[in-house]
């Protein structure tokens, strides 16, 4: 919880709240209109709806019930991925299971133009509600801070680039396959890229290793071994079901690496997962390069899950003047699209009912 206040101070408030659904996880933001920059609730769940979709319905009803007091009066959806095998699919599902407990006439979804749509209007056009978040939040940064900025969201998943000047978010693409094409999208995250997609013809000891393409080690293995993530961040599934410690991430990366031998020098495998790391960072930190000199900008705002161990390498590098964690200047626990949507909602119904 994000706020002491008991549910008597808020109750007669009619608070918003915004469920966003993503291919592992659903967050929650619950916001007072009148103060949408202090959430009064946000939470994440590890919920991998392509294997536990039938899971959803009982997570949304024990979550709607522990906020009964905060008086929600409207819910927006949003949904970060296609996790079915089309856009209407995934939006059908999220549909029908939220409004088993929630009446359509309170529930709008945010869409790529930045509008609140209805529930039939979105089921018309699902591709307008897929990964949209993205807006939201450059958006959302622009109207609180007001500078031109290249926002990186180094999230669970994947990592966003988004370009804002003057207001104005410099991208033409309307979804993510556009946005992978100009180079605005990449699936390098924190916790759940294939550690061997990040270098396929790894380099090590002046050996080439082919690395297999199973799903044997995640990047959450990797930073966990380096240090960056504490076991308590590794929320999401290891991919052999074993436990989260160090010593169990060393053994799914000597599994990528197809080493049988035990007694492999422990250090040897350190040494290889900062070397990824290495590799994976730099690789975001060229597509800055590239993203800051097309659109002529000074300044990087960093976001995400992963945003501080990014801040910190690229602090390390020594090549920008003006980097700033998004935190620093917008004083939520979180700077998402979860909470950017909430916020940008509230603030234009502050506006129109003022």
């Amino acid at each position: 919880m994000l706020s002491n206040q008991s549910s008597a101070g808020f109750s007669r408030t009619q608070n918003i709240a915004v469920l966003d659904f993503g291919t592992t996880t659903l967050r929650i933001v619950i916001v007072n209109p009148a103060h949408p920059e202090e959430p009064l609730y946000f939470q994440r769940l590890y919920l991998p709806l392509r294997t536990k979709r039938e899971e959803l319905e009982s997570v949304l009803k024990t979550l709607l019930r522990s906020y009964a007091d905060y008086n929600i009066r409207k819910f927006i959806l949003t949904v970060r991925n296609s996790f079915y095998s089309t856009a209407k699919e995934t939006l059908e599902f999220v549909v029908d299971s939220v409004t088993k407990f929630i009446r359509p006439v309170n529930i709008l979804f945010y869409t790529f133009d930045g509008n609140f749509i209805t529930t039939e209007i979105a089921l018309k056009n699902p591709e307008r509600i897929i990964s949209a978040g993205w807006r939201a939040l450059g958006m959302a940064i622009w109207q609180i801070v007001e500078k031109d900025s290249l926002i990186v969201d180094f999230s669970a998943q994947s990592t966003s680039f988004i370009s804002i000047k003057d207001g104005v978010i410099l991208s033409k693409s309307l979804s993510n396959c556009d946005r992978m094409k100009n180079n605005e999208l990449i699936f390098y995250g924190l916790l759940e890229t294939n550690a061997a997609f990040i270098q396929p013809k790894f380099e090590y000891g002046g050996a080439i290793y082919n690395l297999p393409g199973e799903l044997l080690a995640l990047t959450a293995d990797i930073f966990l071994i380096t240090g960056d993530l504490p076991q308590s961040g590794y929320i999401i599934d290891t991919t052999d079901k074993k436990a989260k410690f160090k010593e169990d991430a060393l053994n799914r990366l000597r599994n990528m690496l197809c080493i049988t031998e035990e007694n492999f020098d422990e250090y040897e495998l350190i040494k290889i997962a900062h070397l990824i790391k290495t590799r994976l960072l730099e690789e975001i930190n060229q597509n800055i390069k590239r993203k800051m000199f097309e659109n002529k900008l000074d300044r990087i705002t960093l976001t995400g899950i992963g945003s501080n161990v990014l801040h910190e390498y690229l602090k390390s590098k020594d090549e920008y003047d003006d980097i700033i964690l998004a935190n620093e200047e917008i004083k939520t626990a979180e700077v998402n699209p979860t909470f950017c949507i909430a916020y940008i909602y509230a603030t234009q119904k502050m506006i129109n009912d003022g």
